[in-house]
């Protein structure tokens, strides 16, 4: 009896699957060229965000290194869908080329070889399987970038937003009753996630018994909404009824703890293989590295966000210091040092200059602990860096030549740890210098060369 209720597959959209491999392969090849792209625009995302949004922040760190995981996830799918579909027209061809098949006779081959062969699959089942692990390769690459995208936008819109909320409106410290009020119910999120992490991982294997079912089908309506499971379900639903359950759920689980290990390393890792390297006698504590980021001789790919100097090795009298603009760093400024205080006190002095008396009194320079008078402050942008921030010249001249260490605080009662700390080398050593019209040799066997004093032109 035939099933009136099935619904009746429309002629073009059978066409369009027998032929689906053909936009398959065109937007795979499409997708992956722009995904290979989109990892470093993440990363100068990150940087414009730190330097101009709102500084230093672990949520926005989070997000950049669970959409890069999605991308490696997605660019790893969609090389497997290339490679298969590859084998796939390969085995089209071979299927026309010779339409008999595999001739085990004409092998001639005997015994356990031979049955081999006859088990062989003919090449119109191989172009069947082909075309199925493709399709399905394809679609699965799209579900795993969803979901990792899906799990951000869950803890962004019940912990994170609240939190900022809470933190800017409501003045929510880190201690207090409604401090410890949220951690109750950070917990309750965290929990609930995962669980709905165990029920997606077990391909749904809570939701056979009666009783469970009832209690987090109202929890699941939410979830489902807010990690933008609508855009992947279908794809995950057929998948799980179509596949073999224990490969799907090995991989399911393989696929959550490499996410969640790799978007860890991502937000860690300063340079590249720190998670890898097994050198122990090694670190990146605070006052024992020469960070490259904050020399600008070194810092094309890696630099500060805290502070720069031209070099780790100082061969003038002068010390170049830019302390780069934070955000974040703004707000304790104005409240260390309050503007409508300041305009009290100087009437006709400008905002600008106000604002750089302001800078002058937050931050502290020290030279091998000891404080260094800074007698002015510029606005400066590092074009080099694309960072905004405040420049200013120290004077060196007496300094002893050998390894010093650099810090830049802020206040005491602020910050505990300084905002960097840069060491570099001063050299005394002056480097041969021609005299005007002189030639290289008849200036190498002149001794009476005397340098000008600093800052005098000629």
């Amino acid at each position: 009896m035939t099933d009136t209720n099935q619904p009746i597959t429309p002629k073009w959209l059978s066409e369009l699957q027998q032929r689906s491999w053909e936009p398959e392969i065109l937007l795979s090849g499409i997708v992956l060229y722009g995904m290979f792209k989109v990892p470093d625009l993440l990363d100068d995302f990150l940087v414009f965000f730190k330097l101009n949004i709102f500084g230093n922040s672990q949520d926005i760190d989070n997000l950049v290194a669970l959409s890069k995981m999605g991308i490696y996830w997605l660019i790893t799918g969609l090389i497997l869908h290339l490679i298969c579909r590859g084998i796939w027209i390969g085995m089209v061809g071979l299927s026309y080329t010779f339409p008999q098949g595999i001739k085990s006779d004409a092998l001639e081959y005997k015994g356990k070889f031979k049955e081999k062969v006859n088990r062989t699959p003919s090449f119109e089942q191989i172009v069947i399987r082909l075309e199925k692990i493709s399709s399905s390769l394809f679609s699965i690459s799209f579900m795993l970038f969803m979901s990792l995208i899906g799990g951000y936008f869950y803890f962004l819109i019940l912990v994170i937003m609240p939190f900022t909320i809470l933190y800017v409106y409501f003045d929510l410290g880190f201690s207090g009753p409604l401090f410890n009020s949220f951690q109750v119910y950070v917990l309750f999120i965290v929990g609930v996630a995962l669980v709905a992490l165990l029920d997606f991982v077990s391909l749904g294997y809570l939701r056979r018994f009666r009783i469970f079912v009832k209690v987090y089908w109202p929890i699941h309506r939410v979830i489902s909404a807010l990690t933008l499971s609508r855009f992947y379900r279908p794809i995950y639903y057929g998948v799980v009824s179509n596949f073999n359950k224990w490969v799907f759920f090995v991989f399911l689980l393989t696929f959550t703890l490499v996410s969640i290990f790799g978007a860890g390393t991502i937000t860690s890792t300063t340079y590249p293989g720190d998670s890898y390297s097994r050198l122990s006698l090694w670190g990146n504590d605070r006052g024992f590295t020469a960070y490259n980021g904050y020399y600008d001789d070194q810092n094309q790919e890696v630099f500060s966000y805290r502070a720069h100097i031209p070099s780790d090795i100082i061969t003038g009298d002068v010390l170049r210091l830019f302390v780069v603009g934070n955000i974040s760093s703004e707000d304790n400024m104005l409240e260390f040092m309050p503007l409508d205080s300041l305009k009290e006190v100087y009437p006709d002095t400008s905002n600008a200059a106000l604002d750089l008396m302001i800078i002058k009194g937050f931050y502290s320079v020290k030279i091998d602990d000891q404080p260094v008078q800074i007698d002015r402050w510029f606005y400066h942008y590092k074009s080099q860096t694309k960072q905004r921030g405040y420049l200013t010249f120290i004077d060196i001249s007496e300094l002893d030549e050998g390894s010093h260490h650099l810090t830049v605080s802020g206040p005491e009662t602020l910050y505990s740890n300084p905002f960097a700390d840069i060491p570099f080398y001063r050299d005394v050593a002056l480097p041969a210098v021609l005299k005007p019209g002189a030639s290289k040799d008849e200036d190498e066997g002149s001794t009476d060369f005397q340098p000008k004093p600093f800052g005098v032109r000629e």
